[in-house]
């Protein structure tokens, strides 16, 4: 998998994991994964972004198939 890819799945997950924690007021922004999450729009009520959760899984997408294709 090249880096592109990985790095857009990656984004997916940073977006989609802290929404299904139920966004800004669930648990995600009251426990230490609050770190490095930042909300991209101010007047959206729930919208966040992970960017260590973003990178981190792009980074294991990454080596993930990269080790599966060989």
């Amino acid at each position: 998998m090249k880096w592109i890819p990985a790095l857009f799945l990656g984004a997916i997950v940073g977006f989609v994991l802290p929404m299904l924690l139920a966004g800004k007021s669930g648990p995600w922004m009251t426990n230490w994964t609050s770190w490095g999450t930042i909300r991209p729009f101010a007047s959206s009520p729930g919208l966040l972004f992970s960017v260590p959760l973003a990178v981190g899984s792009g980074i294991a997408f990454r080596l993930f198939f990269s080790w599966h294709r060989n």
